[in-house]
């Protein structure tokens, strides 16, 4: 800890701003245990997070990087949205294109915006993710439930989206002969050791980021509501949630000899068991080799949400007592932020303040 804070000072330049950022460091660095705490609130009128929109955590910038819309109505949220934990505060890039900017290119590709190109608005549930190789945003998505969509012809599909956080810019991913276009309700993780994006939507798909080449793998399940996470420790991809409540975790099991995907196994956790969820939020700790999760307590008047963690080697679910949440609804804005080495919750509606939770978890503190 006392490093981390080293090197923090050194790159400060003594102004207030610096000053206040390592106020928010050492708040995060010295959280209580096992407790969720309110590190932001924001009453923002323009903005809050959609329940369809998707996170990732930007490993380089040690950022939260938040993309989708509901697209039910008026809204249209197709800019990208930031939350600096050193910095306390949200930033808003770009501004969300006009629908009457929806159109087409020359290949057919949909594109909107005026100044610059911009992706439809779209949900993106799980389908944000971070390319440490590339340093790049990844998104696997479709605008299904966009009505704008409706009134342009010659769409041919619907690709994969890069943004360059460096260069601000959108760019759509050109995959090979292979490449699918549409991935509505797709549960995406990136996986480090295979350097590969990873796809659950009408199958398995992995872009190889290195050759950007998409292939399709065998196994088959249904990933609309699910939540797909990496266990960068045992390099073993998992899946939670259902589009019916349950509480099983299904693990992708791979051939030892060649390191392909064969099939999905369904796990049936023991311990603590969780309350049936569907769209469950989640994220890997490495230093503790945990998933972490927060599911909605039974029956729609309770108000509030309880953590869990996943422990893959036992396969059992144990709850962390008093880690408890104001009800988090449709959410997949979860991450776990290697530098704080703390968790980062995003909740908020139209209705409710924007609020940003930090956990820091031990589970050798667990009862």
């Amino acid at each position: 800890m006392l490093g981390l804070v080293a090197v923090l000072l050194a790159s400060c330049d003594r102004t207030p701003s610096s000053e206040e950022q390592l106020e928010n460091t050492l708040e995060l660095l010295q959280l209580p245990v096992n407790q969720w705490v309110e590190f932001s609130k924001s009453d923002e009128d323009d903005w809050w997070p959609k329940g369809h929109a998707g996170m990732a955590y930007d490993s380089k910038r040690g950022q939260l990087v938040v993309f989708g819309s509901e697209t039910h109505g008026e809204d249209h949220d197709n800019a990208i949205h930031v939350f600096v934990p050193g910095q306390r505060r949200w930033m808003h890039l770009g501004s969300s294109a006009s629908p009457n900017s929806y159109r087409i290119d020359a290949k057919g590709i949909p594109i909107s915006g005026t100044d610059s190109i911009q992706p439809w608005a779209m949900h993106t549930f799980d389908g944000v993710e971070y390319d440490p190789i590339n340093d790049r945003i990844l998104v696997a998505a479709a605008p299904e439930h966009n009505p704008v969509a409706r009134t342009v012809t010659g769409v041919r599909g619907h690709p994969l989206w890069s943004y360059m956080p460096e260069e601000a810019h959108w760019r759509a991913v050109t995959a090979g002969a292979g490449e699918k276009r549409g991935y509505f309700g797709a549960a995406t993780a990136f996986d480090d050791y295979r350097r590969a994006f990873m796809i659950c939507s009408g199958g398995l798909w992995m872009l190889k980021v290195d050759e950007e080449v998409l292939t399709k793998t065998p196994p088959k399940i249904t990933c609309l509501h699910r939540s797909m996470a990496y266990d960068s420790r045992r390099k073993d991809i998992y899946l939670f949630g259902a589009y019916k409540p349950s509480n099983s975790v299904w693990k992708l099991e791979r051939d030892p000899v060649t390191d392909e995907p064969v099939s999905w196994q369904e796990l049936k956790p023991g311990g603590d068991l969780t309350p049936p969820y569907t769209t469950v939020p989640v994220a890997f700790d490495r230093d503790n080799g945990v998933f972490l999760l927060v599911a909605d307590d039974p029956g729609k008047d309770s108000g509030q949400a309880s953590t869990f963690i996943y422990d893959p080697d036992s396969n059992i679910y144990r709850r962390i007592p008093g880690a408890v949440l104001p009800r988090v609804g449709m959410n997949f804005m979860l991450a776990w932020d290697q530098f704080y080495q703390v968790f980062f919750l995003v909740t908020g509606a139209w209705d409710t303040d924007t609020t940003v939770w930090a956990l820091r978890l031990d589970k050798d503190l667990l009862p």
